[in-house]
């Protein structure tokens, strides 16, 4: 949910966060609220998380402070950078808050709205989201809610992109090699872009966030969420069936695709793999770009080739000319010498 202005209790900033100015409340979560701020020490506009208290709806101290380690110790383009945190007060009680990144634009969710992204849009986010991804997947964290909302996005050209693109809150993420910090059976997640493994409540590795990727670069292309319906009918839909990539999508997006969303963890690419073709797509679009303008030059017709050959023409014509000219020239010159 997006709201232009702050809410009724304002942000009381206390100790060090009173260097932060608060200007509005720009979105909010299931565990904290999100405000824009300007760093008055610094002099630059940031990004404050709130989080909630814990006896609130949405307020978990455990994943709380989970997702402040793991922030703030994320350094990659791809994702949000953490500047600060400590404690505010909020609504009458003390609050954790992390200042980040503020990172104009919208969400992809957002960006949707409006309809399909374009192919080579939808490659330059796929990159940069797979690019993210493989470096938290080294980091030994998997994210577990990739989806259009956790999606920043922003349409000015970035990093040699057309589009800037930043995978954001990790509030649900969770260590490889941890222990699970949910019962079993239990799902993490958005039901229209969990992995088939977090559906059946099992095992969630990186490979669930590539699936998650799949699902949400198909949304992109085709301005279609492909599970819809309750919760419970969209996490039920992908045991039944998988991801439709309809017949117009090009053959080399159907091969990654339809590679992404395989059913099992084990056949689907790394987010290395998945960076590497979204490249290899990025340069066959631009690619194909030159040649439909070299191919729109030569099908002007004959017209245009009859005028650039008596262009060409009038150019050798008028060297001849000045050939024969100066060869007269010279050849008076040497009669008058030998004269």
């Amino acid at each position: 949910m997006i709201e232009s202005s702050l809410p009724q209790e304002p942000v009381v900033p206390q100790g060090d966060a009173q260097r932060y100015r608060f200007s509005e409340h720009i979105g909010s979560g299931g565990m904290a609220d999100v405000y824009r701020a300007t760093d008055t020490l610094l002099g630059r506009d940031v990004a404050i998380k709130v989080f909630r208290d814990d006896g609130e709806p949405g307020g978990d101290p455990v994943r709380r402070e989970r997702e402040i380690r793991l922030l703030s110790s994320f350094r990659h383009p791809g994702l949000v950078e953490v500047y600060d945190a400590g404690v505010l007060e909020h609504r009458g009680a003390p609050r954790r808050y992390v200042v980040m990144e503020l990172v104009e634009g919208s969400s992809l969710a957002r960006r949707l709205t409006g309809g399909p992204l374009p192919a080579r849009q939808v490659a330059d986010v796929g990159a940069q989201l797979a690019d993210a991804l493989a470096y938290v997947h080294e980091q030994g964290v998997v994210h577990r809610d990739v989806k259009p909302d956790n999606v920043l996005f922003d349409e000015r050209p970035a990093l040699g992109y057309t589009v800037f693109a930043k995978l954001a809150d990790f509030g649900v993420a969770q260590f490889t090699h941890a222990s699970r910090m949910t019962d079993s059976g239990s799902i993490l997640g958005t039901a229209s872009y969990i992995s088939p493994e977090q559906a059946r409540g099992g095992v969630v590795g990186a490979a669930s966030d590539i699936y998650s990727l799949g699902l949400v670069l198909l949304e992109a292309l085709t301005g279609e969420r492909e599970y819809t319906g309750t919760p419970i009918e969209a996490a039920i839909a992908r045991l039944s069936r998988r991801p439709r990539v309809p017949e117009d999508v090009a053959p080399q997006w159907r091969e990654i695709l339809e590679a992404m969303t395989e059913d099992d963890p084990g056949a689907r690419p790394t987010a290395h793999d998945v960076s590497a073709t979204m490249r290899d797509l990025i340069r066959g679009i631009i690619l194909s770009r030159r040649e439909q303008r070299r191919l729109a030059r030569i099908s002007r017709g004959p017209d245009h080739v009859a005028a650039h050959r008596r262009r060409v023409s009038v150019l050798v014509a008028s060297g001849g000319i000045c050939a024969l000219v100066g060869g007269g020239i010279g050849l008076a010159l040497g009669l008058h010498v030998l004269g």
